[in-house]
């Protein structure tokens, strides 16, 4: 089923969550996977730490707490988890956010690989 149908049926819901695979790799092989939740009008997606479990490291490195992504920017928390969320987004605004926190993951991933 594509991210988008994924996306569909979620909305159906009022408290349910998905398992979304982008399409995009940290290395080459690693899939960036992300989780979308709903909870009644709020939208969260995130990594849950994708890029710390593909392999970079963020011991010692002082993480940023966003990431620039052209005229948008993610959430960066402590634990290396990026995310965004939204209430009530259309269809097009959440498969954005989609695609801005997978670009994020990855930009954080090269970011630590660059760092270390």
């Amino acid at each position: 089923m594509s991210t988008t149908d994924l996306l569909s049926e979620l909305a159906t819901h009022d408290r349910s969550e998905v398992n979304l695979d982008t399409g995009l790799t940290y290395d080459g092989i690693t899939p960036v996977h992300l989780r979308a939740t709903k909870r009644v009008q709020r939208w969260g997606v995130t990594d849950d730490g994708g890029a710390i479990s593909a392999g970079a490291s963020s011991r010692d490195i002082a993480l940023p707490d966003r990431i620039a992504l052209g005229k948008y920017e993610v959430n960066v928390s402590k634990n290396g988890i990026v995310c965004l969320s939204a209430v009530s987004p259309s269809p097009e605004w959440l498969d954005t956010i989609c695609e801005l926190v997978g670009r994020g993951s990855i930009a954080l991933y090269e970011e630590l690989l660059d760092a270390s």
